[in-house]
């Protein structure tokens, strides 16, 4: 079994806490992105070939979501 370099396991966790804090579809959540679905889908399943880029705004969405639903300060 191949060992996940940690920013690709955060980032799938992020992916996951943005779909679960706001209940978006997977075109909604690739709207709010700027990215087409297809590439929203593929990062979900391939999270290695994801660019930096969308990594960061994933993450950024899902620190705002935290801060909303008072789970971060």
């Amino acid at each position: 079994m191949v060992k996940l370099p940690s920013y690709i396991i955060e980032f799938q966790i992020a992916m996951d806490g943005v779909k679960r804090y706001t209940g978006w579809t997977d075109e909604e959540f690739a709207t709010k992105l700027g990215v087409s679905v297809v590439t929203l889908r593929g990062a979900r399943r391939d999270p290695g070939s994801v660019n930096g880029g969308l990594i960061l705004r994933v993450q950024h969405m899902l620190q705002e979501y935290r801060k909303k639903a008072g789970v971060i300060g």
